[in-house]
């Protein structure tokens, strides 16, 4: 019998109020304390909306102001690391600005943690979601370690203090986001030491800390790293975007899948019959007995009307799911 679980993937995208008062306070028509509210009132609204679909993990959307993009607690909060050039976000219609290494990286534990609606956290099963050591070592400006490789595990040291922090805090569920294993364009596909490497530094961050974890590949075809993926990457779930990921590909495993099967860069609503064929091809294909319904990505990246739509669409799947 599959167990279904549903969760959002990451950023959600913000309300219109909300980028309101973003535009009004950088224009000085808003103190802080107002726009903190507005974001407050944001997240508020989002985790009402979790509850009211089923979802089985919370997450706060990470909305607020510390999540400009998807970098920016690590590359303000981790020592050694500051804040470069503004750069596309793959082939998204967003920015992130990008890290520079200019020293050892270390942490205090607080940089993702002090981030996080922490109200909403003392409710329990709350997830969040990172960036994975190769999407961090791939995007990074490196003036200090001279590989990728030395990057990479001096970035999942540091990250394992934040997961500690964030365990011992009650944070029940980590996301490892990677669109850098996938969304190559012109690169050649990451090579099985690599991701060998990468599963190693995964392995290192989560050591110590009690939390479920899920690795989830967004923006490109995974199917190059079936079935390596399943054996390489030592987290519970693994997650494909199924908008570019042929279910088809995929192979046996008996780790969990996360789903990505509503589209998160389009504001199409498939329907819950388009769907539902998706995650019974994802069943039949790998035998997994847990599968997480979920978005392809964050949701930020399409009105949040349209994110809420397909959000309350994925709810009523699992119901549906839940009742066969």
């Amino acid at each position: 019998m599959v167990e279904f679980t549903l969760s959002i993937t990451g950023l959600h995208a913000r309300n219109e109020s909300t980028i309101q008062a973003t535009q009004d306070w950088e224009r000085g028509r808003i103190g802080s304390a107002a726009l903190s509210a507005a974001f407050r009132a944001d997240c508020d609204s989002l985790v009402a909306l979790q509850s009211e679909v089923g979802a089985d993990y919370i997450s706060d959307g990470q909305l607020g102001t510390g999540w400009q993009d998807f970098l920016r607690p690590l590359t303000n909060g981790l020592h050694g690391v500051k804040k470069g050039a503004m750069v596309r976000w793959y082939n998204t219609n967003t920015f992130y600005y990008a890290p520079v290494v200019s020293g050892p990286i270390s942490s205090k534990g607080g940089a993702v943690w002090s981030k996080l609606e922490r109200r909403h956290v003392k409710k329990g099963r709350f997830r969040v979601a990172i960036p994975d050591p190769l999407t961090f070592s791939d995007l990074a400006e490196d003036h200090h370690y001279g590989s990728k490789e030395k990057l990479m595990f001096a970035y999942s040291d540091a990250l394992r203090d934040e997961l500690l922090t964030l365990s011992e805090n009650g944070v029940a569920y980590v996301q490892f986001s990677s669109p850098a294993l996938v969304a190559r364009f012109r690169d050649k596909a990451v090579s099985r030491d690599r991701l060998g490497q990468l599963g190693e530094a995964i392995r290192s961050a989560t050591r110590g800390s009690s939390m479920r974890t899920g690795f989830h590949t967004i923006f490109g075809d995974a199917s190059h790293h079936i079935p390596g993926i399943f054996d390489a990457i030592p987290t519970d779930d693994v997650g494909f975007d199924f908008t570019q990921t042929d279910p088809a590909s995929l192979s046996g495993t008996k780790k969990g899948i996360i789903a990505g099967v509503a589209d998160a860069r389009s504001t199409y609503l498939e329907s819950i019959e388009e769907l539902h064929e998706t995650v019974e091809q994802v069943i039949d294909t790998t035998g997994s007995k847990r599968v997480t319904i979920a978005p392809s990505s964050d949701l930020r990246f399409i009105p949040r009307v349209s994110a809420d739509e397909k959000l309350r669409r994925l709810g009523a799947l699992k119901r549906e799911l839940g009742e066969r």
